[in-house]
C-alpha cells in the first residue's frame, strides 16, 4: 500500500482573475508525482480560463493593467505571459475596446477575448480601482 505522501492535490488559480480555479490530483501514486502535482498548488498553470471568465469572455473582453516598468524583460514570451500586473480586472464590450485602441492590439483582443494594457492607460480611460472579483467594469 502506498503511503499519503504519495498522493498529491493542488488548487490551481485562473490566469485572468487570479480566484481558484482547478483541483488537480496524482495520477501516479509516487512521490516524485505528488511533489510536482502539490507544486503547482495556488499558481496559474495554463491560460485556460475558469467558468466565470469564460463566460464573460463570450459577452465582453477583459482587460488586466500591468506596470511595464516592474515587468521582467521577456515577459511576454513563454507559454504563460507574466508581467508586473497591478490587479485591476475590467470587462468592456467590444465595441469600447474597438474605440479605445488601434492596429493589431484590436485584431487581438477581439480574437483572444483579453489583452493586457498598461496602468497608464487604465488610469487615462478613468476606469475605477477594481478588486480582484471580476465584475463587467463600467465602461461599457
Amino acid at each position: 500500500m502506498k503511503n499519503e505522501s504519495d498522493l498529491g492535490v493542488a488548487l490551481t488559480r485562473c490566469f485572468f482573475c487570479g480566484e481558484s480555479d482547478r483541483i488537480l490530483l496524482s495520477t501516479r501514486l509516487t512521490k516524485k508525482n505528488a511533489e510536482n502535482v502539490r507544486a503547482a498548488h495556488d499558481k496559474i498553470i495554463d491560460l485556460e480560463p475558469r467558468a466565470k471568465c469564460a463566460d464573460l469572455m463570450k459577452r465582453r473582453i477583459i482587460l488586466l493593467p500591468f506596470d511595464p516598468a516592474r515587468s521582467e524583460p521577456g515577459w511576454e514570451k513563454g507559454p504563460i505571459p507574466n508581467p508586473y500586473r497591478t490587479g485591476g480586472f475590467y470587462v468592456l464590450k467590444e465595441e469600447a475596446v474597438r474605440r479605445i485602441f488601434s492596429g493589431p492590439a484590436i485584431d487581438w483582443a477581439v480574437k483572444s477575448r483579453w489583452i493586457f494594457v498598461e496602468k497608464e492607460v487604465v488610469e487615462q480611460l478613468g476606469l475605477p480601482n477594481s478588486s480582484t472579483e471580476p465584475e463587467e467594469g463600467a465602461a461599457s
